[in-house]
């Protein structure tokens, strides 16, 4: 199985190292990096500096934005829902195996 090595660092310098097995459907590993770093990037310019939403608001706001892609995706809706929790439970599980360390500063 292809994996995505991926490394994440909070905003205060708690790093994690992360190798998230890709589907065997994958077509770009790439494309896939490009847009994990871009979705992080823009939560968090989103959430700084407002102390107005969780992170529970964080994760509803990224449930809904997950289920409407599926909805947008011309394929059996239940397919969509089936493999999402797939994906969402084989990447929770390689989260999970990640140890934070402290990132180092230049």
């Amino acid at each position: 199985m292809n994996t995505l090595g991926f490394t994440a660092v909070t905003s205060s310098g708690r790093a994690y190292d992360f190798d998230f097995p890709l589907h065997p459907q994958t077509r770009s590993p790439e494309g896939v990096s490009d847009l994990l770093t871009a979705l992080l990037e823009s939560v968090s310019r989103t959430v700084e500096g407002r102390g107005d939403i969780s992170d529970g608001d964080v994760f509803q706001a990224l449930a809904m934005t997950l289920a409407i892609r599926a909805r947008m995706v011309n394929a059996d809706p239940k397919g969509n829902q089936a493999l999402m929790e797939e994906l969402f439970s084989s990447a929770c599980g390689a989260t999970w195996q990640a140890e934070p360390y402290t990132a180092g500063r230049a």
